[in-house]
């Protein structure tokens, strides 16, 4: 039973629409019963049901490159798929929030007032740091210590707009790693 099932997936999969049809009638009320599983475990509310949830899956698997072995491997593979469904579908509900430069800089400077954003920012601002400890020593100096581009370009020695330059792309950068933490 087992090889005729990855025999008639593979028939699906090139283009038999008879085959496709017998594949969605075998299989769809177990996934639609795992897509249930799946969805109980999601917040309240969760705009995707299960069928829709199991139509998302088909599109998927027609897409996919790899073979399926049997008919456990199917089911496997299409629960896999079905999380990454779901984490694709919240995924492009809830896009990274914005952080303003502002926030960065003032994040940065702060003691302790919030301490898992506090966290959050030093974390961003050590990855700077490896990433290039000049423009991490800028950002620091501009947003911490509260100098000013022109003072910084003679302290550092370098032209005033690379400073900025410098500055600007620190606190930018900062400012969108810190949007998938804050």
């Amino acid at each position: 039973m087992a090889e005729a099932f990855a025999y008639i997936l593979e028939r699906a999969r090139s283009g038999d629409d008879l085959a496709r049809d017998a594949i969605y009638g075998l299989a769809f009320q177990r996934l639609r019963r795992i897509a249930s599983a799946l969805l109980r475990r999601e917040r309240a509310g969760h705009t995707l049901q299960p069928t829709a949830l199991v139509s998302e899956l088909f599109l998927k698997l027609l897409r996919m490159e790899s073979r399926i072995l049997d008919e456990d491997h199917f089911f496997r593979v299409s629960a896999r798929a079905m999380r990454q469904v779901l984490i694709d579908h919240s995924r492009s509900r809830r896009p990274a929030r914005r952080v303003s430069l502002e926030h960065v800089a003032e994040l940065l400077s702060a003691s302790d007032r919030n301490g898992e954003a506090t966290l959050a920012v030093k974390m961003v601002f050590e990855k700077l740091r490896a990433l290039d400890p000049k423009v991490a020593e800028t950002v620091w100096l501009r947003s911490v210590e509260g100098m000013t581009n022109l003072e910084m370009s003679r302290m550092q020695n370098r032209e005033l707009w690379r400073v900025r330059a410098d500055c600007d792309f620190g606190l930018q950068w900062m400012a969108n790693q810190l949007g998938r933490f804050v």
